[in-house]
Formats: C-alpha cells, structure tokens, sequence
C-alpha cells in the first residue's frame, strides 16, 4: 500500500524538528519556539474547570459554541471595519488547522497558491496537503513583500494569495498600501485572500486590516489564541470568512475534527474579556530591545512591528544558516531556528524568539554578541 505522493514529500515540521535537534545540544537559552514563558491565565483555567463541572464534555456543535462564535464575530468587527455575523465564524483546533481547512475546501489538485518568503512552514505543508503548489515570493532586500513579484508570479493556475501580518519570521507588518494592493490583486485575477492573523493582538504598529473593506467578499481571516492569551497547548483558532464559503470551510473542518472541546471554547469567552495591552507592551519592548541590540552587534535586523521573533542577518562569512545555529547552540549554549527553514530567502538570517524571560533573552543576546565577536 503507497503512501499519498505529498504526504511523502512533505518534511515532518522543520520547526520542530530543529528545535528537537538543537534541544538535544542542551542549550542554557531556547529562543526556537514562538511561546510565551507563562502559563494560561488562571481565570481562563478556572473557566474550564467550571465548564467541565457543569458538563460540558459531549460533542459541541461543529462549526463551535454560539456563545464563542457571537464574541468572535464582534471582535472581527470591530478589526475588520465590515459586518461580520456569528455564522460566518467557525472555530478550529488551532490556527494550523484553520489553514488547512481553508486549503482543503478551496483548492483543487494541481492548483497553485502565492506565499510570502519567508514565511510560516506550515503554510507550505497544507498546501501541498491539499495537491496544490505553493509559490513563494520572495521579499525584497528589506524583507518587506515585493507585490509587483508576486503579480509576476499569478498564472491561469492561482488560486488564492496566503500571506501573514505580522509575518512570521520577520515580525514586520503589512502598510495599508501594500494591503490595499493585496486586494486589488486578489480583485483583478479572481483569487481568494487568506490573511493569517495569528499574531494580530500581540501587534504595536498599525494593522491597516480596515483597507480591505471593498474586497471582503475574497477575504478569509485566521486568529489563534494560542499567543496572545498564553494558550498554545489548548489548541483553539478560528475563520472568519465571506458566506459564499462557510459551507465549504465546515464541510471540510467537520471531515477533519467532531469539533472543539467545548470547555475548551468556554473559556475561550473568558480569554475575550481580558486585556492584552500588558503582555503586548512586554512582547514589544523585549522585541525592540533585541532589535536594537542585534543591530549594535552588527547583525542587521528589520524592526519589527509585532509577534515574538527577530530575524537578524548572520555575519558574511559564516558558513550557511544552519551552521551558525549548530555553532551557535554548541559553542555559545544559545539555540536559535536557521532561516532556510522559512524559505530559500532566509538564508543567512536566523530567527529568534523573544517569548522568554528577559534576563533568558539579555543572557541570550551576551552570549551571541561574544560568539559573533569570535568569529563564529
């Protein structure tokens, strides 16, 4: 019995995998994974063990919990600048899973996806799932999105554009011009427009997500709780998309998962009602401090506009991406993710995430700045 052609080609999660690699070098400082360092707020996990108390444990409704979907689609609201309703929100295990359910129900065989590089693996992953192709575009020597690529990069085979604000690596945002052009794209040839949200409420620069107002009819949106409420082990996300295509996003969400746990989503509506301003001021200043600090060691780095990563340059003559984060955790007890895994134009960039504790980053940061200086 043969295994599906694309199941084969795909790498299991490259993510993972380094950070699994570089794990077992024992470094005193992990910056791979995009984490934050605390646990779940308490009133959210008290939130759930109440729901669990009362019986919330059965099947939930497929598409998620009214109650969580009424919130949502207030939120998406109020972000998007557009009348959102509750059912047109439907709750997935996980912002990974919202992408795939999207690929799934969108894209045909043979079909062809743009994607920005670099950008999140995982998108890669559920489009070939899916048997399309993605094509990545790469960014501009700022690592800001070159739009007029990527139209050079629509064929009579495209199908929709993914693209992530802020982006994961770089942490840079989308400006409304280039959001603007995006639709305008997405207008003109016909494509649907996947805009991957996860790390929206941990952004301090302007989303600018209101200027895509005239091209809601193609616009998907993604949200995650899993960073800005300290819940990624939860596993819970959510699609916020135009009607013509809820049918078609549950169909295919309901082929893959019964559903969400519904204590699960319970205290999800409890996770809505809590300020994220605290955290996000801390995400910020821990990114613009390894921003400024990278650049003062001579690792060049975009700034930043939200989420938990910088993506500095490695120096000119180092080997290649992978060899300086191998060096770098064996030599210098600092484990960083190589760029390639975000795209052929990661490399000779490294990621690292900010989603630890400061005195683990300002540590972190001591020991990169003596390796560089060495000559690593």
């Amino acid at each position: 019995m043969r295994i599906h052609e694309e199941v084969r080609k795909m790498p299991v999660s490259p993510i993972r995998t380094w950070t699994s690699r570089l794990h077992d070098l024992s470094p005193r400082a992990e910056l791979t994974l995009g984490e934050p360092p605390q646990i779940t707020d308490s009133r959210i996990i008290e939130a759930a063990k109440t729901a669990l108390d009362q019986g919330l444990t059965h099947y939930p409704p497929a598409a998620g919990l009214q109650s969580l979907r009424q919130e949502l689609a207030k939120r998406e609201r109020q972000l998007r600048g557009w009348t959102i309703h509750p059912h047109q929100v439907l709750v997935t295990d996980g912002a990974q899973e919202a992408l795939a359910v999207c690929c799934l129900a969108l894209l045909n065989p043979g079909d062809e996806v743009l994607i920005s590089d670099p950008g999140y693996p995982g998108t890669r992953s559920v489009i070939s799932l899916a048997s399309a192709v993605p094509v990545a575009c790469a960014a501009d020597e700022h690592l800001q999105l070159d739009i007029t690529r990527m139209e050079r990069l629509i064929s009579v085979r495209t199908r929709a554009i993914i693209v992530a604000s802020p982006n994961n690596p770089t942490g840079q945002v989308l400006s409304a011009e280039a959001l603007n052009q995006l639709g305008m794209l997405a207008e003109n040839y016909d494509l649907a427009l996947i805009v991957d949200a996860a790390y929206e409420q941990l952004s301090w620069q302007p989303l600018n997500f209101k200027v895509l107002r005239p091209y809601r009819h193609r616009v998907i949106f993604i949200g995650s709780f899993s960073k800005t409420y300290a819940m990624t082990g939860w596993r819970l996300g959510w699609i916020s998309a135009p009607r013509r295509w809820e049918a078609a996003l549950l169909k295919t969400h309901q082929a893959l998962v019964s559903g969400v746990a519904g204590f699960v989503q319970q205290a999800a509506c409890t996770a809505l009602t809590l300020p994220a301003e605290s955290w996000r001021q801390e995400v910020k200043e821990q990114c613009e401090a390894a921003w400024q600090r990278l650049n003062a060691i001579g690792l060049s780095c975009p700034c930043p506009g939200g989420g938990f990563y910088c993506f500095p340059a490695i120096p000119a003559n180092a080997e290649s991406s992978e060899h300086f984060a191998l060096q770098l955790a064996e030599r210098a007890g600092v484990a960083v993710l190589p760029g390639t895994l975000f795209g052929q134009r990661g490399e000779k960039h490294v990621r690292l995430s900010v989603g630890v504790r400061r005195e683990t980053l300002q540590w972190a940061l001591d020991q990169l700045e003596m390796f560089v200086k060495a000559g690593g």
